[in-house]
Parts: structure tokens; C-alpha cells; sequence
């Protein structure tokens, strides 16, 4: 079996109504698992740390520079059998307004932005919808006492 730790899993949210929504993105038809809608991931090249990784994908697959960003305190696991390998995926967390503009590059289609209320229904993996529940409890509610150790200062705030 391998084990892998070179993916990142960012996650969106911007201010609803009442609530959240969270970024979704339809994978393109001919690319792996095409057609369902996700989450944004992608791979750590050579010369990246894992941040400098989410900041790029969250770029390239949605055009998004966020104006806050934060890492998720639970390392996401889970296997694929075709390649016999056991990902451990590091999740980021960006909050973004909602006059934000996404950009879909070719691997994707379409987006569309699920109600906090909607994720449980909407997201696919269960891996996802914790990592929501987390961003929710330990960042975007206003007694997460744990946001500001978990905030990651960016390049553009120092």
C-alpha cells in the first residue's frame, strides 16, 4: 500500500442570508470522477508547502485571491483502491464576500454556492461535509476560540 500526502483540499465560504454557502465546482465530463460537483483539490508540486499549494489551486480552478484564509486542524484521509494508496489531505478554509467572481479553469464546468443548510445533501463525501461542520464550528462561528491560531497570514496582509 502507498501512502500519499502531496493533495489539498480548500473550502469556500462566503455570507448568506442567515448563514453560509459554500463554493462547489463541477468537474469537467472526460476528467476523473466527471460530472460531480466538489470541492476544490489539487496537487503539492516539488517546490510548494502545502499553503502555497491551496492558495495556487484556489487560484487556477476559481480565480480566487480570498482576503482570509485559515487551515483546518484535521488532516482529511481516504483510499483509492485503483492505486492502493491512503491520502492524507491537509483542508483549507477561505472566506471570501459575496461580490467575489469565480473563474472556472478547463477542468471545470460550472459552480454553484450550497446553503449551509443544503451541504449534507450536496456534498458527496463525508470527509467534505466534516471538514464544513469544522470550518463552521471553529471559524466562522463567532465563539470559535481556536480562529485565530488556525488564521494563516497571507503574503498580500503583511
Amino acid at each position: 500500500m502507498n501512502v500519499r500526502h502531496d493533495m489539498i483540499a480548500v473550502y469556500v465560504a462566503r455570507p448568506a442570508a442567515l448563514s453560509w454557502e459554500f463554493l462547489q465546482l463541477c468537474r469537467r465530463q472526460s476528467a476523473y470522477m466527471g460530472g460531480t460537483w466538489s470541492t476544490i483539490y489539487g496537487g503539492v508540486e516539488n517546490d510548494e508547502t502545502a499553503v502555497q499549494a491551496a492558495l495556487r489551486e484556489l487560484h487556477e480552478e476559481a480565480g480566487i485571491i480570498p482576503p482570509e484564509f485559515f487551515r483546518l486542524p484535521t488532516v482529511r484521509a481516504f483510499y483509492t483502491d485503483p492505486s492502493d494508496t491512503v491520502w492524507h489531505v491537509p483542508a483549507f478554509a477561505a472566506i471570501v464576500g459575496r461580490e467575489v467572481e469565480v473563474k472556472l479553469n478547463v477542468e471545470h464546468t460550472d459552480f454553484r454556492w450550497v446553503n449551509r443548510d443544503r451541504v449534507e445533501q450536496s456534498f458527496l463525501w463525508a470527509t467534505d461535509r466534516a471538514a464544513i461542520a469544522e470550518f463552521c464550528n471553529e471559524i466562522l462561528s463567532p465563539t470559535g476560540i481556536a480562529r485565530e491560531f488556525l488564521r494563516i497570514q497571507l503574503p498580500n496582509q503583511r
